[in-house]
């Protein structure tokens, strides 16, 4: 998922800015994911360089079902999507992936997110839709 633009309400003459659940939740699991690696945290003055990788679910239309074995399999374009020959052009945005990835790990794999001084961002489509995020120290 991308990162979601923050939300306002009104209470009164006072405007109040808040982070939408879906982010917060999804932050979350970032954040938990680099806990499980056992990966250090970076310290101040690293350089780091940082590649994000993102998988999206091959869509349904993709698939083929056959009555006669009651199996499914991938049509030649999903084939192709699968190979990395078709790649996906649809939301989220390569940054927003990039902004919820490394927001989320701001103050916990490294001080601040400024430090990351190289970033590669893919899409890719997988029959296993998740996110793989790389980080390693230049020098």
């Amino acid at each position: 998922m991308g990162k979601q633009r923050p939300k306002f309400s009104t209470n009164g003459k006072f405007v109040k800015t808040y982070t939408p659940k879906e982010t917060i939740n999804y932050e979350s699991k970032v954040v938990y994911a680099f806990k499980q690696s056992e990966q250090k945290p970076f310290m101040v003055g690293d350089e780091i360089k940082a590649s994000i990788t993102a998988y999206f679910q091959i869509p349904k239309s993709y698939y083929r079902f056959h009555k006669k074995t009651n199996t499914t399999d991938l049509t030649k374009d999903g084939e192709a999507m699968l190979n990395g020959d078709i790649r996906p052009i649809k939301k989220p945005d390569t940054d927003n992936i990039a902004k919820i990835c490394l927001d989320s790990l701001n103050g916990i794999a490294y001080p601040d997110d400024s430090q990351i001084v190289s970033l590669q961002v893919d899409k890719f489509y997988s029959e296993q839709p998740k996110v793989v995020v790389h980080l390693w120290k230049v020098r």
